[in-house]
């Protein structure tokens, strides 16, 4: 294993971007041959099924829900009637059934997250949204992906339940971010970061004209030692980050947030050339890639 993290490390600063996701895509490709795995079968016939959301609000506007704690500062429930796009936790707002998401996000789930996990979120699903509300679960081949989850417990199945296949994605930058196949959520898109990655695939993937994020504070770099507290709502209503943003060193942050830049950076490029243009209403935080703008200017 140490060998290979250390080619990971050698071939990600001597080899250019481009080689580094063909090499990533042929030893994916042939894990696959050696082990032909039934779940990635599957979830790749799943996927397909997500080309019905395309162009789906061709020329509207979307509101991307995301949870970081500047949420406690600004008025949401103005985003009623709104096309919203919630992610993570966000189900957890004081004003969640005012707001009534359409759309409802999970990046993978993976270690230090378990089943248990999991059963607490769906629970909050179905404590919070109507039969309606349409979700878009990431997955990767973990042993507890929400794929997993859901054929275990069928009976936590929702009705309106889609997945996104990231389990042969590349990594976005300068050399790809163009190809119309890394932007495609009935295949399989570009590689995540952040839940809102996933968000942004989606608006775009539907045809939004206008992505408006909120929440998105991005702002861990301001106390890297801070492992909680990362969200508007109290750790204990939630599922804890702390475990996992406990391995994290100031290192891996700092190449964490550049990658995050750089990639935020081509989604805003990639958007502007399909005619769209991504705004941030988050109230403060760090992220500066996109124009700023006030919700309260903006909302009906």
């Amino acid at each position: 294993m140490t060998s290979i993290k250390s080619f990971k490390s050698i071939a990600y600063w001597t080899l250019p971007p481009g080689i580094q996701n063909t090499l990533q895509t042929i030893y994916r490709n042939k894990i696959r041959r050696q082990h032909i795995n039934p779940e990635l079968t599957e979830i790749e016939s799943a996927a397909r099924k997500n080309s019905i959301f395309k162009n789906k609000h061709s020329g509207e506007r979307c509101f991307i829900l995301a949870t970081g704690p500047s949420i406690k500062e600004q008025d949401l429930s103005v985003l009623q009637g709104e096309l919203c796009i919630a992610v993570s936790h966000f189900f957890l707002h004081k004003d969640i059934k005012i707001i009534n998401p359409q759309y409802h996000i999970l990046a993978p789930y993976h270690s230090p997250f378990n089943f248990k996990t999991l059963e607490k979120v769906f629970d909050g699903f179905n404590e919070c949204y109507s039969d309606d509300t349409i979700y878009l679960f990431g997955h990767r081949i973990y042993d507890y992906s929400i794929f997993n989850f859901l054929k275990k417990y069928p009976e936590r199945n929702r009705k309106n339940a889609y997945f996104i296949n990231y389990s042969s994605s590349q990594s976005l930058d300068e050399n790809n971010y163009n190809e119309p196949q890394n932007w495609d959520i009935s295949k399989s898109p570009f590689e995540i970061r952040t839940v809102v990655y996933i968000a942004i695939q989606v608006a775009l993937y539907m045809g939004c004209k206008e992505i408006y994020l909120i929440g998105c504070d991005h702002d861990y770099l301001n106390d890297t030692n801070r492992i909680t507290n990362h969200h508007f709502y109290k750790e204990e209503d939630g599922v804890s980050d702390a475990e996992h943003l406990s391995s994290f060193t100031t290192e891996r942050w700092f190449k964490e947030y550049y990658l995050r830049w750089k990639q935020y950076r081509l989604m805003g490029e990639y958007a502007k050339s399909q005619g769209c243009q991504i705004f941030n209403a988050t109230k403060g935080g760090m992220l500066d890639v996109f124009p700023r703008v006030k919700i309260t200017d903006i909302a009906k």
